[in-house]
């Protein structure tokens, strides 16, 4: 908890965090029984706690992650949400998860220790392997049918980085959660059409601790019902 404390600001934990969205939410007409989350998170095992704790609290999410928490879902899939959304008042509401992931062990961003193996490994992997390849010149980055999500992060991060110098883990991370939620708000708009939808869309970062603590920083909401914009205090 210190190191996210000094390295990342406020922290609570995944349950708390989730708790609080709740409330939160409440207080601008989104309840569990009126609404489907749709929760952005990367693939990796490590996230299986988070997932849950939403589910608990929101149900059955529908999930648009891929890995390192792109939203690669597209149009199609956005449109087969909506199909699933209650509609009790007439109006579709979204509650948008996104959440991409980083460790911290040691005061050392990016590693994090797992069950079963003696020695620290990366958290978000995805990332850190782009990360190796930005720091090693790289930087042709095209479609790879055999390992589709990796190339197609590359290809949708690349066009977004600075022309000088490499950014650090903790910045590709906050970068993507960025795109992220610009590219489900992108889908979401192109996928509703003239239905009335709603849409909130939490985003933040989840911090992976050693003895396997999850804590959540970083929390960003923000509420569009029609034409009217509410940000939500965290």
């Amino acid at each position: 908890m210190d190191d996210v404390s000094r390295l990342l600001g406020e922290a609570v934990g995944v349950d708390d965090f989730v708790t609080w969205s709740e409330w939160a939410l409440a207080r601008v007409g989104f309840r569990p029984s009126n609404c489907l989350a749709l929760v952005d998170v990367c693939r990796d095992e490590l996230m299986s706690g988070f997932q849950e704790s939403v589910a608990r609290v929101w149900g059955r999410p529908f999930e648009i992650g891929s890995l390192a928490a792109m939203v690669l879902v597209g149009t199609t899939g956005l449109r087969a949400a909506l199909s699933h959304v209650p509609g009790e008042d007439g109006r579709h509401r979204f509650v948008v998860f996104v959440f991409p992931h980083i460790g911290i062990d040691e005061g050392v961003i990016g590693r994090v220790q797992r069950r079963g193996l003696s020695r620290a490994s990366t958290a978000c992997g995805a990332l850190a392997g782009f990360r190796d390849q930005l720091v090693a010149g790289e930087g042709d980055f095209g479609l790879d049918t055999d390992d589709v999500e990796q190339s197609l992060l590359r290809m949708r991060l690349a066009r977004l980085l600075p022309a000088d110098g490499v950014p650090s883990l903790l910045e590709l991370t906050e970068l993507v959660r960025r795109t992220a939620v610009a590219d489900a708000r992108r889908f979401v708009d192109l996928a509703r059409g003239s239905e009335p939808v709603d849409v909130a869309v939490v985003s933040g970062l989840v911090v992976h601790l050693p003895d396997e603590q999850d804590q959540v920083t970083l929390v960003d909401a923000e509420v569009r019902i029609e034409q009217q914009v509410i940000r939500l205090p965290h």
